[in-house]
């Protein structure tokens, strides 16, 4: 069943200010695990504007769905064991400071 135009233009505004509050997190903080939290953010917007592109065909938008969250988990396991290894490296979590260490 198709997303009603109502409930596609209420998703879709949804997703358009999550995808700019993610936007404003990721460039005003120099804390890394705030910077990825807000790129988890912009990630959901963009799954919900496709959700909503592919909702004509439920299934392949249920296909896509699962397979976009499956391979974003396994990058945020990646990501994190990455920001776990810079902290015990640099005792910071703050990008500047692994800006003038080189990293």
């Amino acid at each position: 069943m198709p997303v009603d135009t109502a409930l596609g233009g209420i998703a879709a505004i949804s997703a358009a200010l999550m995808a700019s509050i993610g936007v404003y997190g990721l460039t005003s903080s120099q804390n890394l695990i705030r910077q990825l939290l807000s790129i988890e953010v912009l990630f959901n917007a963009v799954l919900i504007l496709v959700i909503i592109l592919f909702s004509f065909n439920p299934v392949n938008a249920t296909l896509f769905a699962v397979t976009l969250t499956a391979v974003v988990s396994g990058e945020v396991i990646v990501i994190v064991a990455v920001v776990v290894s810079l902290f015990r490296r640099t005792r910071s979590l703050e990008s500047m400071v692994l800006e003038e260490e080189g990293v």
